[in-house]
C-alpha cells in the first residue's frame, strides 16, 4: 500500500498496482488511483479524481470537483461545492453532498444521493435508486435504463426528464408519459418501454394524470 500527499498547489498524484491512500489536501489537483482499492481525497480546491480499476472510494471535500470512478464497485462523495460525479462500470454509490451537482451512474445498479442543492440525476443503466435530496432536482431517463426508483420526488419542486420517443415509444408529451402511468400500493409505476420503468414512491398516479406539466419534460 502506498499513501501520498500532496501540498497546497495544483498537484498532480499517481497511486500504483496496490491499494493506495492519496490525499491531495489545497489547489486544483489531478489524482488517479490506478489499479486496487483506493482511497482518494481532493481536499479544497477544484479537484479531479479518477478511481481507476477495483473497489475506490473518491472525496472530492471542498470546491467544485469532478469525480470519476471507472471500473469497480465505487464510491463517490463530492463534499460542497458543483460537483460532477461520473459512476463508470460496477454497481456504485454516489453522493454529491451540498451544492448543485450532477450524478451519472452509467453501468450497473447505483444509487444515486444527490443530497442539497439542485442537481441532475442520471441513472444510467441497471436498476438504480435515485434521492434527490433538498433543492429542486432532475431526474434523466434516456432508455435502456433498467427498473429504477426515485424515492423522493416532490411534484413541482422536481422534474423528470424523459428522452422523447424513449425506447421506440411514441412518447412526445408530458401527457404521453403520464398515460402509462399506473397505481402500485402507494407508489407509482411509469412504463417506460422496452421492459424499463421508473417507480415513484409514495405518488398518486391520479395526481400524475391530472398535472403532468408538474412531474414530466420531454425532450
Amino acid at each position: 500500500m502506498a499513501t501520498l500527499e500532496g501540498g497546497a498547489y495544483d498537484d498532480v498524484l499517481f497511486g500504483t498496482r496496490f491499494d493506495d491512500i492519496i490525499a491531495a489536501k489545497a489547489g486544483a489537483d489531478f489524482i488517479f488511483g490506478d489499479e486496487g482499492d483506493d482511497m482518494l481525497y481532493g481536499g479544497d480546491g477544484d479537484d479531479t479524481l479518477f478511481g481507476g480499476d477495483d473497489n475506490d472510494i473518491l472525496f472530492g471535500n471542498n470546491g467544485s470537483d469532478s469525480l470519476f470512478g471507472d471500473a469497480g464497485n465505487d464510491i463517490l462523495n463530492g463534499g460542497a461545492g458543483d460537483d460532477l460525479l461520473s459512476a463508470g462500470d460496477g454497481n456504485d454509490t454516489l453522493i454529491g453532498g451540498a451544492g448543485d451537482d450532477v450524478l451519472l451512474g452509467g453501468a450497473g445498479a447505483d444509487i444515486l444521493n444527490g443530497g442539497a442543492g439542485d442537481d441532475v440525476l442520471d441513472g444510467g443503466a441497471g436498476n438504480d435508486i435515485l434521492t434527490g435530496g433538498a433543492g429542486s432536482d432532475v431526474f434523466v431517463f434516456s432508455g435502456g435504463g433498467g427498473n429504477d426508483v426515485v424515492l423522493d420526488f416532490t411534484a413541482g419542486e422536481d422534474l423528470l426528464q424523459i428522452s422523447a420517443g424513449i425506447n421506440g415509444t411514441d412518447i412526445a408529451s408530458a401527457d404521453d408519459v403520464a398515460a402509462r402511468a399506473t397505481q402500485v400500493g402507494s407508489s407509482t409505476v411509469i412504463d417506460l418501454g422496452n421492459g424499463d420503468t421508473l417507480t415513484l414512491m409514495n405518488v398518486d398516479a391520479d395526481h400524475v394524470a391530472s398535472h403532468p406539466s408538474l412531474y414530466f419534460i420531454v425532450g
